[in-house]
Order: structure tokens, then sequence, then C-alpha cells
């Protein structure tokens, strides 16, 4: 892609990327109104640059992040936003950049979850949970064994993990 063009899409990113964070914080929501327009903005800018091709990357990048995040949604452990969040980026950046990225933007959410859950004196019993829940799943099958209980959860604004990692994964590329 010409460098006109790259710098556009890493512009169109990086309010996408600020915006989504900030609604995440002060609202614990990331609203259709910024992802939907994002979603069109990437697959119509890829397809005009590149034709077919850029379209076909475009629609990967979506699949792949919808998909990195769907089923910890289905799970209870994501909203939709999130997921909406990823698929936006996908269609803007590509297969490659939203799985790389997202790789990332999982360590810092691990990472900051492992922090809260040790600050709140929660970690243990979280790991005790977890372990018994992946246990139960193997054993009976049931994926229910995995739901996520909501009341008592600790709110942490995802998307600013995942921009993190956009953002870290857009630094290693350049």
């Amino acid at each position: 892609m010409p460098r006109l063009q790259t710098v556009i899409i890493n512009i169109i990113l990086f309010i996408f990327l600020a915006a989504s964070s900030y609604t995440d914080i002060k609202y614990r929501k990331v609203y259709n109104f910024i992802t939907f327009p994002t979603v069109i903005l990437g697959l119509g800018f890829n397809f005009y640059n590149s034709g077919l091709p850029g379209l076909k990357d475009s629609l990967a990048g979506f699949a792949a992040g919808f998909l990195f995040l769907f089923i910890f949604y289905l799970l209870g452990g994501m909203g939709a936003g999130d997921v909406k969040f990823m698929a936006a980026i996908g269609t803007l950046k590509g297969f490659d950049f939203v799985v790389m990225g997202g790789f990332y933007g999982a360590i810092f959410g691990g990472l900051a979850a492992i922090i809260v859950l040790f600050a709140k004196k929660n970690l243990l019993p979280t790991l005790k949970k977890i372990f018994f829940a992946l246990l139960s799943l193997i054993t009976f099958r049931t994926p229910e064994s995995l739901k996520f209980d909501e009341t008592k959860s600790v709110y942490l604004p995802y998307t600013v993990f995942l921009s993190l990692g956009m953002l870290l994964h857009w630094l290693i590329i350049k």
C-alpha cells in the first residue's frame, strides 16, 4: 500500500483506539457509533486502495478480530463491544496485525488482571476456581463450568489493554 494510504489508515486506527479506550474507561462501553463506521472505512478504504486482495485481507482481519474474543464473550468474560472493537481493527489493518496486536493486548490484560487480583488478595482463590472449572470441563465436558460469575467479577477496561497491544505491535513493525 502506498505511503499516504498507510498514513491515513494509521490515523484512523489511532483515533479509533483512543476513542474506544476513552469510552470503555468512562462509560464501560465501546459504542457501535464508533465501531461500525470504522468497519465500513476499513473495508472501503482497503478495497479502494488494493482492490479485491485488499478487501480479502480486510475481511480476513474482520473474521480474525471477531473470533479472537468471541469465545470469551460467549462465556461471559468479555463484552460485545470488545469483540466488535477487534473486528474493526481487523478491517483496518488486516489479519496479521489484529492477531499479533490482540496477542500483545491479551498479555497486557492478563498482567493487569493478575495485578488487580493480587492487590485484592483474590489471586489464589481465582486460580483455584479456574483450575477446577477446567478440570470439570475436561472431566464432564460441560462448557457451563467455564461460565464467569459477573456479580463477583472485577471490571477491567479490556479495550485499553487491547489498544496498548495494537500500539506495541504497530511500534514493532514500524
